[in-house]
């Protein structure tokens, strides 16, 4: 249902514009941005939510999201970066019932997903990202929140040494 949903968005604004129906490289002749190197084994080993033992079990997954970005599904972590392109639209009006979280990036958007998933949108720099995170039963999105945190602090590093 995550993929779904995410796939369901991103689909919405590609079809706003040809450009972001284009994957591969971008005009500027840098390749797409590659997720599942941003979200490095050791951070989905820190933060994942779900049973460690699946993540031997399923392998990690990186698809191609427009001409600038790309998605990475490993273990219950579901991240998009560069997935916008008017990702400023999405900055300056949050829908209501996303959270402004301070120390993360330069702006960013906690959203409980009905305790289905925590998800948060960072902008840093010139880059922007999504993660949506499985919440385990018994548990809400609040509580596994410091866990998205996290994540997102460990992709705003990663983002910037690149």
């Amino acid at each position: 249902m995550r993929v779904i949903t995410s796939l369901s968005l991103v689909a919405g604004l590609a079809a706003a514009s040809p450009a972001a129906a284009q994957s591969g490289t971008p005009a500027s002749g840098k390749p797409a941005i590659r997720a599942c190197e941003v979200l490095t084994r050791d951070v989905v080993a820190k933060f994942d939510t779900g049973n460690p033992k699946m993540r031997d079990l399923i392998p990690r997954n990186e698809e191609a999201i427009g001409s600038h970005g790309s998605s990475c599904n490993d273990g219950s972590i579901f991240v998009q970066i560069d997935p916008f392109l008017n990702s400023d639209s999405y900055r300056k009006s949050p829908a209501k019932d996303w959270q402004a979280v301070s120390g993360v990036g330069d702006t960013a958007y906690f959203h409980n997903n009905r305790d289905r998933y925590a998800e948060l949108m960072v902008w840093s720099g010139r880059h922007h990202f999504t993660i949506q995170l499985s919440v385990p039963d018994g548990r809400t999105a609040e509580a596994v929140k410091p866990n998205t945190i996290g994540i997102a602090t460990a992709l705003v590093a990663k983002l910037k040494s690149m």
